[in-house]
């Protein structure tokens, strides 16, 4: 099956959603057409079993579960920007973005499953952290959204728009740590 859904992601993103056929898959994980249809009933279907499939690399399983929740706030953005900004998924958006218009359904099972995840994710770390006090009664979902636009927009869009741009790691992991210098009180 992991080989099927990366043969998918590949083909949907060299090709295009619209322009990708269950032929083309189904002969990118070497299978007959009508094997990928036992398995799948309809394109859409398979590309949901793909984002789904991202979302073990986005899960944050591997991210350090020690030391204090601002610590691991910090080891989850970290882990998140590796998954985020990675060549592949940065493909995949691009694919979802010129999609749009002929199939508006990628936009918002993208959002749904993979966006919701990490926004979540936050949240659940944002539960264990002590926050500044002007953040008071302020909906941890939106410090996560908050969070997630600081730490990304800024390199997240430059690689969707400018296939020669580089992020650098240390400028993301300072902003990563101004981040949570804005929301998250100092430890004492």
């Amino acid at each position: 099956m992991r080989q099927l859904l990366a043969a998918a992601k590949d083909t949907f993103t060299s090709k295009g959603f619209a322009a990708t056929t269950m032929d083309d898959i189904a002969g990118a994980a070497g299978m007959s057409k009508k094997t990928l249809y036992k398995l799948f009933e309809s394109k859409t279907e398979l590309f949901r079993a793909m984002l789904l499939r991202s979302l073990p690399e986005a899960d944050y399983a591997d991210t350090p579960s020690e030391g204090s929740p601002v610590i691991r706030l910090r080891n989850m953005l970290r882990e998140a920007a590796n998954v985020a900004l990675s060549p592949g998924e940065i493909a995949l958006q691009r694919l979802i973005i010129g999609e749009r218009q002929a199939s508006p359904e990628l936009g918002r099972m993208f959002a749904e499953v993979i966006m919701e995840s990490g926004t979540e994710h936050i949240v659940e770390l944002l539960k264990a952290v002590r926050l500044e006090p002007r953040f008071e009664g302020v909906p941890l979902r939106l410090i996560a959204e908050m969070l997630f636009g600081m730490v990304f927009s800024h390199d997240h869009f430059r690689l969707l728009t400018d296939t020669a741009f580089k992020f650098n790691r240390r400028a993301l992991d300072r902003r990563i740590d101004l981040a949570i210098a804005t929301f998250c009180a100092a430890d004492e």
